[in-house]
């Protein structure tokens, strides 16, 4: 993807940022915690609840961060974004909300077909494999969308 880009130079890096995946309770937040705790950098999630958990967690660690903020706060003072690194936490589940949203809103207009052409699928399978993705072991991944059961001779 060409929108890693320095700002200053417009030469192309990779500040892409990097998603790492883990099972549950495998230590994604810890980490988190400590890499904010490193550089005085803010950790984003989803609810006000995790924003609790995370700060007490912190201090039980003791690691000392700034105070957690939600998604939604981020987003409604925009400026505050660029004057420290961010780490998003729990962000599945914001991609779920988002992607159960969209569907509610067929279910809401009476949609009986939707159509996705494979160019659609095949951008966004090249989106997705522009991301860094890693396990909590550096193990690197990659994410893709797959149509199951397709024979390749239909159309």
């Amino acid at each position: 993807m060409d929108d890693w880009r320095c700002e200053c130079m417009n030469e192309r890096i990779d500040n892409r940022p990097h998603f790492i995946v883990g099972g549950r309770q495998s230590g994604k937040t810890i980490r988190l915690i400590k890499e904010a705790s490193k550089t005085n950098g803010v950790i984003v999630c989803p609810t006000h609840h995790m924003v609790e958990y995370i700060f007490q967690t912190a201090r039980e660690l003791g690691c000392p961060i700034l105070k957690p903020i939600t998604y939604e706060q981020l987003f409604v003072y925009p400026n505050r974004a660029k004057k420290n690194d961010h780490y998003f936490d729990e962000y599945g589940m914001t991609l779920v909300d988002a992607l159960r949203r969209q569907l509610g809103v067929f279910e809401r207009h009476n949609a009986k077909s939707i159509v996705i052409d494979e160019d659609s699928i095949e951008s966004l399978n090249d989106i997705l494999g522009e991301l860094r993705v890693s396990d909590m072991d550096g193990k690197e991944l990659k994410f893709k969308i797959e149509v199951l059961g397709r024979n390749e001779n239909n159309d």
